[in-house]
């Protein structure tokens, strides 16, 4: 294997990494007016004036709800991707399918 397919591939690993953990965490956006209020694709939390906080599935609008699944096929395209990647070494027909798919993903 190259230099630049090693690369490449930690450098996708990364950002498969990043996206999953991101999906994870309700900190997509946040407020503290009135108590703390942070806003994620699949949790929101809220905490008001000291009480519990409390945790809940949001019910999406439609460009959330696209943003998700976008996302969604980003990571399944990214982790394609880093399959194909180490499966180069025994198969040399995989690199450029490995390219495409990963230009797609991104």
């Amino acid at each position: 294997m190259d230099k630049l397919t090693i690369i490449s591939g930690t450098l996708f690993l990364a950002a498969d990494i990043f996206a999953i953990v991101s999906l994870g965490m309700p900190d997509w956006i946040i407020t503290d007016v009135g108590g703390d209020t942070r806003l994620g694709l699949m949790w929101s939390c809220m905490t008001l004036y000291n009480r519990p906080q409390m945790c809940y599935t949001p019910d999406l609008q439609p460009e959330w709800l696209m943003a998700l699944v976008c996302i969604c096929m980003g990571c399944i395209l990214i982790t394609t991707t880093i399959i194909l990647l180490a499966s180069s070494p025994w198969d040399h027909n995989a690199i450029p399918y490995a390219r495409w798919i990963g230009f797609t993903a991104k």
